[in-house]
């Protein structure tokens, strides 16, 4: 694995902007001696061995764990042998960025993935091999299976999943953000928001099994994705509260319920997270187009950004460029 790769991949997580000052675990491994030392609960394979590289960032959390890794082409085992001596009701949830192919199986069946954003699903508590054919880069949550319906002592009967649906692609966006935030950025997050993450996956998982789980009883999980859903299209400038309502299936009415006594609106959510775009494009190049930044940033015209930003910031973004200088 190159240096490019590595300092890329940092950069995607961006892991020199801490979120928070919560302990993280980094781990390094290398080569035949980095399999062998890998974690107890899985055996991981590569050939050549010699040329195994794995860079990861582990966080146990109250309930969830989070994990981020970048690792060369690897197979992943978890034997019956390992099920049986390190029990685990855990389901891994996890996506990637990079583009690549993989396969998981369990209980047999295999199912593929070649494409990054999609949402995969694995039970721990049961058998499984994973592969990875290319260099990925892995992120994800951990999620007890009690958290996700599932009541001490039941058996879970579904098998692995890989879910490229609009709702699950958004979710792979969230979690992968969630997940690089909490485990590289060591990001704060309180007990309600933990389980408002596994409401969110509950709610992809129950349009493949029976479940009686309503997402929109959650106001935590609502807002959540909400937000998610912000993230993905706020660079539409025809994208707005009413598309958020209906993205989410729910009345326009019934989506500012969700955000009662929070102090900002769906609307005003989006708003801001143009500006912040805007903000950022506007330092990073500072003789990119007012009309560029407009435009990446969701906004219909520089005249709009222009009185969006003034009101926001108190000052026209030509006079925010020259206080950088």
């Amino acid at each position: 694995m190159e240096d490019a790769q590595i300092e890329a991949w940092h950069q995607r997580i961006n892991v020199d902007d801490p979120l928070g000052a919560n302990s993280t675990r980094y781990l390094l491994r290398l080569g035949q001696q980095g399999l062998d030392n890998h974690m107890a609960t899985f055996q991981v394979s590569a050939d050549p061995p010699e040329r195994f590289a794995e860079f990861l960032y582990w966080r146990p959390l109250r309930e969830l764990m989070a994990f981020s890794l970048l690792r060369s082409p690897c197979t992943t085992d978890r034997t019956s042998a390992l099920v049986q001596q390190y029990h685990s009701d855990f389901v891994v949830v996890g996506t990637q960025q990079l583009p690549g192919s993989g396969a998981v199986t369990q209980g047999g069946r295999t199912v593929a993935y070649t494409h990054p954003r999609h949402l995969v699903v694995v039970r721990n508590d049961e058998p499984f091999t994973q592969t990875s054919h290319q260099i990925a880069d892995l992120a994800g949550i951990w999620v007890p299976t009690e958290l996700l319906g599932i009541a001490p002592g039941v058996r879970w009967t579904m098998g692995p999943l890989v879910d490229s649906s609009p709702l699950a692609r958004a979710t792979a966006a969230y979690v992968n953000s969630f997940a690089n935030d909490l485990a590289a950025r060591r990001a704060d997050i309180s007990g309600d928001q933990e389980v408002a993450f596994a409401n969110l996956i509950r709610a992809v998982l129950s349009t493949h099994r029976p479940d009686s789980f309503r997402p929109t009883d959650s106001d935590l999980y609502m807002r959540e994705m909400t937000r998610s859903m912000i993230d993905q299209n706020f660079r539409d400038p025809e994208f707005t509260a009413d598309s958020l309502a209906q993205l989410l299936f729910v009345s326009r009415r019934h989506l500012y319920r969700y955000f009662a006594g929070t102090g900002v609106s769906p609307a005003r959510m989006i708003v801001q997270r143009r500006l912040a775009n805007a903000k950022v494009l506007l330092g990073r190049n500072r003789q990119l187009p007012l009309t560029a930044v407009a435009a990446a940033s969701g906004f219909a015209s520089t005249d709009t950004l222009s009185k969006r930003f003034r009101a926001e910031f108190g000052m026209a973004p030509s006079e925010f460029r020259k206080e950088l200088t």
